[in-house]
């Protein structure tokens, strides 16, 4: 079974990324498309390296792992795990000597390298790679506050009459991807809006080949030329890395920062950056995401002087959860905290992060959409979660199981004057909608 895994971990999502992208350049395989660039094809845990990582990060013993026998002393699962252990501290440890620039330091953990012993020798050039990337993970990320930017609205306005096309958890660079890209192409949407995450954790490489490229393949040109024109929130994987390879899209595509509005007479859209400050969203012990607080000054001020506007909120992560706790709650007390003062005036809300397509009835004064069922491989035999008490899921909208994956999708947005019907899509059945509503001239959402 062909599967990628991801953790809400910077340090174990940035060693998968310098695992895969050693794992790809070493396999020599490529997709061709016609017109189009050759790109890696993407690795999955089938690769033993990456299946090594995955059990390696499920098991979570990191100071448990094997370190002083050699992998040849140790069964095959624990000599896997050794080598990742000796690995990932390699480099992590190499990363810390190249900030330093203590040329013996980073000599010495460069012989260590040289010395792996029973492991493959991928593992040291996987180290490197890590090493390079954590040194990139340490610098700040080049967000750019309101304070720069005095009011980042689209320059070119939503005309009256216009569709849109919104997915969240896309940037996996498997098929499926490809798969929903070219449906959202056959849609004719004026616009695309990404809701975040590049997995692993949004590097330069994984950007290029399973970001851009794969867009490229699809629309027969970059992001950026020609149409649709492309926005992309920032989520927690996309910062994994540092989010310098982000930051860079936002150039190329012409998106003044990681936040913005996009509006016409009727309507506005005003997506948020929950990814800067995500530390542990599921609540581990930790501060759920939050919005830094100028930011969250400037949505307040958006929806307030919005006028006859509507306003749909995008962001990554969630307001609230159906299926696991933010904290010690459904809710980001956060997020709800910074948004109080204006949640009963939004119309709706977008965001992804949790890999599944669920559709609220109103709750906190918010008609919740979570669409992050992109492209992320979610495994059928994965237990079932209950919804959480009090949450009001329409438990009737549930995504179709594949072979072996549950399927995935996008919603279709059609503006016409101040009403909007909103269509929610599967990969198995891009003609007929899952799910369907509008939105009507008072604000009302109807099914």
């Amino acid at each position: 079974m062909s599967n990628m895994k991801a953790y809400r971990d910077a340090q174990i999502s940035l060693f998968q990324s310098a695992v895969s992208e050693v794992v790809e350049k070493h396999s020599g395989n490529q997709l061709l498309s016609e017109g189009g660039p050759a790109i890696p094809v993407r690795a999955t845990t089938d690769d033993p390296m990456l299946e090594a990582v995955a059990n390696y990060a499920d098991a979570a013993t990191m100071d448990a792992m094997p370190e002083s026998a050699a992998p040849e002393t140790l069964g095959i699962v624990d000599g896997a795990k050794y080598c990742v252990n000796l690995s990932l501290k390699l480099g992590e440890a190499l990363g810390k000597a190249l900030v330093s620039g203590n040329q013996q330091e980073i000599q010495r953990y460069r012989d260590q390298l040289g010395q792996f012993g029973g492991c493959d020798p991928r593992w040291a050039e996987s180290a490197v790679v890590y090493a390079n990337y954590f040194v990139a993970q340490g610098k700040s990320i080049p967000y750019r506050s309101v304070k720069t930017i005095a009011d980042p609205t689209i320059a070119t306005p939503l005309g009256a009459k216009v569709r849109l096309a919104v997915v969240g958890d896309w940037g996996t660079g498997q098929q499926a991807a490809r798969t929903v890209l070219s449906q959202i192409k056959d849609k004719n949407p004026a616009v695309v809006i990404h809701l975040g995450d590049v997995y692993y954790s949004g590097t330069q490489y994984e950007y290029d080949n399973y970001f851009s490229a794969v867009w490229s393949q699809v629309f027969g040109a970059a992001p950026g030329v020609g149409s649709p024109i492309l926005f992309s929130l920032s989520g927690n994987h996309d910062m994994y890395s540092g989010g310098q390879a982000y930051y860079q899209l936002l150039d190329t595509i012409k998106q003044p920062a990681s936040f913005f509005c996009l509006q016409n007479d009727n309507w506005q859209f005003l997506a948020m950056d929950t990814g800067l400050h995500d530390s542990d969203p599921v609540g581990l012990g930790h501060t759920p995401t939050f919005l830094d607080p100028d930011e969250a000054a400037w949505v307040c001020d958006k929806v307030t002087g919005r006028g006859n506007r509507k306003t749909i909120l995008l962001s990554h992560h969630q307001l609230f959860s159906g299926y696991e706790k933010i904290g010690d709650s459904p809710v980001n007390q956060s997020l709800r905290q910074q948004l109080q003062s204006v949640l009963s005036k939004i119309t709706m809300w977008f965001w992804g992060h949790e890999h599944n397509l669920v559709i609220f009835d109103n709750y906190e004064g918010v008609y919740g959409r979570c669409i992050g069922h992109g492209a992320f491989p979610v495994g059928i035999d994965e237990p079932q979660v209950p919804i959480l008490p009090g949450v009001p899921v329409n438990a009737k909208v549930q995504l179709d199981k594949g072979v072996s994956f549950y399927r995935h999708g996008f919603a279709i947005l059609d503006l016409d004057g101040p009403t909007a019907q909103i269509a929610y899509y599967e990969d198995s059945s891009p003609n007929t909608a899952l799910y369907q509503e509008q939105i009507v001239a008072d604000g009302t959402v109807t099914s």
